[in-house]
């Protein structure tokens, strides 16, 4: 699955957005998405099945951004 993730300099994730059909959905918006801040940066990334299963909160705390690599890797 793929998913928008927004993060910082140190590769910490601020925000995770999945691709949404806003219309199926029911919502009048037609659009939707993230603005970086300062330092930040947004990148669309490939989620690992694993990854796929788990919740935001977990991602945040159990991942960080390789931004040499563009993949989410398990904090040690």
């Amino acid at each position: 699955m793929k998913a928008m993730l927004l993060h910082d300099e140190a590769g910490a994730i601020l925000a995770i957005s999945a691709d949404v059909d806003l219309k199926k959905a029911g919502s009048k918006f037609t659009q939707f998405g993230m603005v970086p801040g300062p330092g930040q940066r947004k990148l669309e990334i490939e989620l690992s099945v694993e990854q796929e299963k788990k919740s935001s909160r977990e991602l945040y705390e159990e991942f960080y951004l390789d931004r040499a690599t563009s993949k989410l890797v398990k904090k040690s």
